[in-house]
């Protein structure tokens, strides 16, 4: 069963993905490049799992790429697509640039860093390794930071959207929307500790919740930003 979630969870991210890549495609628009991507390692990350779930084992190569994608960069370009809708462009940018920093100097020492094979085959009941592979200084690190960042990007959105968009005729679906790509991002940052008290089924069921969350969140933030743009009266 826990498995099932896991590949239904896969497949959904990648339609998700495609999606999303299909309207920024259309419109261009800096959050929805940013969560496709955010989508798409996510799907990197629950195929890594996957696998080695299926093989019954984590090579070097599956879990350095779980760990680059799922441990260290989802839920910052997640925070860095929400930032995208509620902050001035600069400052989008600029919190752009430090993510798109932390995830190129920490998957590098990820992927570089020596690994002792047989620290692999320490698992818990949910199949992920226990033991701490990687030091904390220089890896492990970067992990912490990209996540503190993410957990503020996603709450700090969608409370800034409470507030900013509080008499906006649209402000509230809008707002609806950023919360749900927060509670998303927040059940997926919490998805392991709520495995280690449900077991490995109700593991894969946060994370398929957390994909569901997300992906809801971007289609209602979406609506809402159309409908702005659809009623708001053009200066000439």
């Amino acid at each position: 069963m826990a498995l099932l979630l896991s590949m239904v969870d896969v497949l959904l991210s990648m339609l998700f993905t495609g999606l999303v890549l299909r309207q920024w495609l259309e419109r261009r628009k800096p959050h929805q490049l940013l969560w496709a991507f955010a989508l798409l390692i996510w799907t990197v990350a629950v195929s890594a799992e996957v696998i080695a779930t299926i093989a019954g084992v984590w090579t070097p190569f599956t879990y350095r790429l779980y760990y680059a994608t799922g441990a260290l960069m989802v839920a910052a370009w997640l925070g860095a697509g929400s930032v995208f809708l509620v902050a001035p462009r600069r400052a989008a940018w600029a919190f752009l640039a430090v993510v798109f920093l932390l995830s190129a100097i920490g998957g590098a020492l990820i992927f570089t860093h020596p690994i002792d094979a047989s620290l692999l085959t320490h698992t818990d009941t949910l199949g992920f390794v226990e033991t701490k592979v990687f030091p904390f200084i220089p890896v492990r690190i970067f992990i912490v930071i990209s996540n503190i960042l993410g957990t503020i990007a996603f709450v700090g959105s969608a409370l800034y959207s409470v507030w900013k968009l509080r008499h906006s005729a649209f402000g509230q679906s809008r707002t609806v929307g950023v919360g749900l790509i927060a509670i998303g991002g927040l059940v997926a940052a919490s998805a392991h500790s709520i495995g280690v008290l449900g077991g490995p089924g109700l593991f894969r069921l946060s994370e398929l919740l957390a994909v569901l969350f997300i992906f809801s969140g971007y289609l209602i933030s979406n609506i809402s930003l159309d409908r702005q743009t659809v009623f708001t009266p053009q200066t000439s």
